[in-house]
């Protein structure tokens, strides 16, 4: 690639690349406040979005983004000398077969390019760097581990409960397995649980009497 690149790709990308990605035809609803739930509705609430709520997809690169970090690459790393039709048919190669990435996706590629190669990539070693791309956290998945730790967080304090002797509560099933599983509660021969502590009794100290 030379420094052609841009002209070259831009007529390409136009006939190859892959349309950019349309908006949902879904309503949209409003994000909840991004924050550790208080209360299960709370909760219920904020996972119950994150579950509903389609994740929205980063649109493709235009032509212009694309064929910019092709050229960008091809300013920093060399490459064979190509004449003029040889590098239409190889950028329309990169074209076809990049075209439809996010920009951010495509900018990650070019800086790594950079950074660790010696030649311009070929159109797999693009593709192998962009399949190392992370895009940013969605905030439906921040809203499902805001969820998660808040059920741990309630977990944790169940168990230190049961252990003190507390009720065992109306809590899901698997919970209670697990406290059998972890020794804080015993299954009853009738199906019941209850927890460890009131299955064999408080301890008491000996009273020396007076």
């Amino acid at each position: 690639m030379t420094a052609q690149i841009h002209q070259l790709a831009a007529r390409q990308i136009a006939n190859l690349a892959a349309p950019a990605s349309t908006a949902s035809a879904l309503p949209s609803v409003k994000c909840p406040e991004l924050r550790h739930p208080t209360t299960d509705a709370e909760c219920n609430a904020l996972r119950e979005w994150a579950q509903s709520t389609p994740v929205d997809r980063a649109p493709a690169a235009t032509v212009d983004q694309l064929a910019k970090h092709l050229e960008f690459m091809a300013a920093a790393l060399p490459s064979k000398g190509l004449d003029e039709q040889t590098g239409k048919r190889k950028a329309a190669v990169y074209a076809s077969l990049l075209g439809g990435q996010p920009n951010e996706a495509l900018a990650y590629m070019a800086r790594t390019a950079c950074m660790t190669l010696d030649w311009f990539p070929t159109p797999r070693q693009c593709l192998d760097i962009i399949a190392n791309y992370r895009p940013p956290v969605s905030d439906q998945e921040i809203a499902i581990r805001l969820c998660q730790d808040y059920t741990a967080n309630q977990f944790d304090c169940w168990i230190a409960n049961l252990t003190d002797g507390q009720p065992v509560g109306d809590v899901p099933e698997q919970w209670k397995r697990i406290a059998v599983e972890q020794g804080a509660m015993r299954r009853l021969s009738d199906g019941s649980y209850v927890s460890r502590a009131l299955y064999h009794g408080p301890y008491k100290s000996a009273q020396v009497a007076a």
